[in-house]
């Protein structure tokens, strides 16, 4: 009879998914960088049409370098950035090629920039760069979450989370967290603790409300879910960091 193989052999569940592994040809890693940089001459820059841009190639950008994006914040003169990368990768490289990509896009985009800062270079020199532990990931995104309560960035944009389908599960654990109006949607479109799914115009004849009222309630409350989850994932306090 073949053994069975012992709890201690067999492969541990990542508690995060930064936790897990990346692999490119014989080499395995989890490298992540906190990036930070100003627009030029520390100008705020960032008004509505510039930041919409901005949010919009920043992803692009990073899937064409294959760097996985994990979190933006921008406010008015600078942008703070969570950067997955591989080993091949030199952070010096990974910025510039962000720094210089985006400008192009942005000049590109919105015609009105170049005359307005006279010079065809969005960025100021330089930049803010430290290495995080995949432990140190979450607790740092955590801590953009408090910060932006007094700080007010213009955008903060957690991306890792968007590309991650949350399970059902995963919603009931914190559904207790979340207020009335919010458990029944999550429970009618999800199909939570024995409801059927329901479609956002289902719910919305059962609630009494507008479909795109049901629409406005499901985004909240799930980015308070996501919230709530990674507080819960997250086992110390964050400590203070510089940007």
């Amino acid at each position: 009879m073949a053994k069975k193989p012992s709890r201690s052999s067999q492969q541990r569940v990542a508690k995060s998914p930064f936790e897990r592994l990346r692999t490119t040809g014989s080499s395995a890693y989890r490298l992540y960088a906190l990036v930070a940089f100003y627009a030029r001459a520390k100008k705020n820059l960032f008004d509505d049409e510039v930041t919409a841009l901005f949010s919009q190639v920043l992803p692009e950008v990073c899937q064409s370098y294959e760097y996985e994006l994990i979190a933006y914040r921008v406010m008015p003169n600078q942008v703070h950035l969570i950067v997955g990368f591989k080993p091949t990768d030199a952070i010096a490289d990974v910025v510039s090629n962000i720094k210089r990509s985006t400008a192009h896009r942005l000049f590109e985009g919105i015609p009105r920039l170049e005359p307005e800062i006279g010079k065809r270079n969005f960025w100021a020199e330089g930049y803010f760069a430290e290495t995080l532990g995949h432990t140190q990931v979450e607790p740092t995104l955590r801590m953009w979450q408090n910060r932006s309560r007094n700080e007010e960035p213009i955008l903060m944009q957690i991306v890792y989370d968007l590309t991650h389908p949350l399970h059902p599960k995963q919603i009931e654990r914190v559904l207790d967290d979340l207020l009335p109006a919010e458990r029944v949607v999550m429970r009618l479109l999800h199909g939570l603790q024995g409801e059927q799914v329901h479609t956002l115009e289902q719910a919305a004849e059962k609630l009494s409300l507008k479909p795109e009222e049901i629409h406005q309630i499901a985004q909240e409350s799930m980015e308070k879910i996501r919230a709530l989850l990674r507080e819960r994932r997250t086992a110390r306090p964050a400590t203070g960091r510089s940007a």
